[in-house]
């Protein structure tokens, strides 16, 4: 089979590689689409401490099971039913032992490994899988519209831990509108904000905030246009998808007295912050990573409900044109803010 290998710092190349074969427990998926995320950017650009070269990577990802190991150690036959189900899968594989995961946090698992970083991942025709990760999706589904559940969970994890039940009465500023802001943005109005402020210093990607029903400003612009819509206070909820010195320093600032912020991206590893002010502030500063096995459901409920929209900020490629859909992203040349790759063909 094809797939796309990643062989170092802006060093992609689609190759044939064995067909992965389901072990026990597994599905074999064939890849109807597969997004790329900005952490696999980090990764192509040599900046991931968790990814190790030669890697199939690509975590974010829907397809058709076409085949099925041994479900069980007693088994004896292949979990036939299973053959022919569309899927999307919750590629967070945890140990379900840990106290973490007992309590329900599988993302903060100790020993938690992630298709795609730790094992072989979906940018490839077909990937090998846990087959208690995936979960069914309707026949006619989008496929690039469900390889979404993923970013879509991280984005719905956030949003319950800067504003848990999505009842901030001050409404939420989203600090971000690449790929995961537009999710967070639609996913909190889904879930019951009636207010969704999103800062970006791109304008092409403001212009998507106004059509997902959003109010969009500039970073030089948030202060005034935080006052203006949430009061002298600020929002009680601040969401930074980005993870950077100013997006981080602008969160503390801007959040309300006891307010909540949940730190989601990941742009810089270190990056000083007004620690004074917000313990003077009294805010809840949150590392947000990944999502719960809820989080990833209500995810996948949003998007086959059709509340979700992907059009205009996504685009699509086939396998052999990936590397250069990377390049584009990587140079911000790009017209689309996600990218999702088709393996198999299969455009609608």
């Amino acid at each position: 089979m094809r797939a796309l290998v990643w062989h170092g710092p802006r060093s992609l190349a689609v190759e044939d590689v064995e067909r992965p074969v389901p072990g026990h427990g597994e599905v074999l998926v064939r890849v109807e689409a597969v997004g790329i995320c900005g952490s696999e950017l980090e990764g192509y650009r040599g900046h991931s401490a968790v990814r190790r070269a030669p890697l199939v990577m690509g975590h974010e990802f829907a397809g058709e099971i076409v085949e099925a190991g041994l479900l069980s150690a007693t088994a004896t036959e292949p979990a036939a039913d299973l053959v022919g189900r569309r899927v999307v899968v919750n590629p967070l594989l945890a140990c379900g032992r840990c106290p973490r995961c007992l309590e329900g946090r599988p993302n903060v698992c100790r020993d938690r490994r992630i298709v795609g970083i730790h094992r072989s991942g979906a940018f490839a025709e077909y990937v090998a899988v846990p087959a208690s990760g995936v979960t069914f999706v309707p026949d006619g589904m989008d496929a690039s519209l469900a390889s979404l559940a993923e970013p879509l969970a991280v984005c719905v994890h956030a949003i319950r831990l800067a504003s848990p039940e999505c009842r901030a009465p001050g409404g939420l500023l989203v600090l971000g509108a690449g790929p995961i802001g537009l999710l967070t943005l639609q996913a909190a109005l889904a879930m019951g904000a009636k207010c969704v402020l999103v800062s970006d210093r791109l304008a092409s990607r403001l212009a998507f905030v106004r059509t997902l029903g959003g109010e969009p400003c500039a970073p030089e612009d948030a202060e005034s246009v935080c006052r203006a819509w949430f009061g002298e206070d600020g929002p009680e909820a601040v969401v930074d998808c980005v993870g950077v010195a100013q997006t981080r320093e602008t969160a503390v600032r801007l959040a309300s007295a006891g307010g909540r912020v949940a730190l989601v991206g990941l742009g810089q590893e270190e990056s000083p912050m007004p620690m004074n002010l917000a313990v003077r502030k009294e805010l809840a500063l949150l590392g947000s990573y990944t999502y719960s096995e809820a989080d990833f459901a209500e995810a996948v409920g949003l998007l086959a409900s059709g509340t979700i929209r992907a059009d205009g900020w996504t685009g699509a490629c086939e396998l052999a044109e990936a590397a250069a859909a990377f390049e584009a992203l990587d140079r911000g040349v790009s017209p689309y803010g996600k990218i999702i790759v088709k393996p198999n063909g299969g455009f609608n």
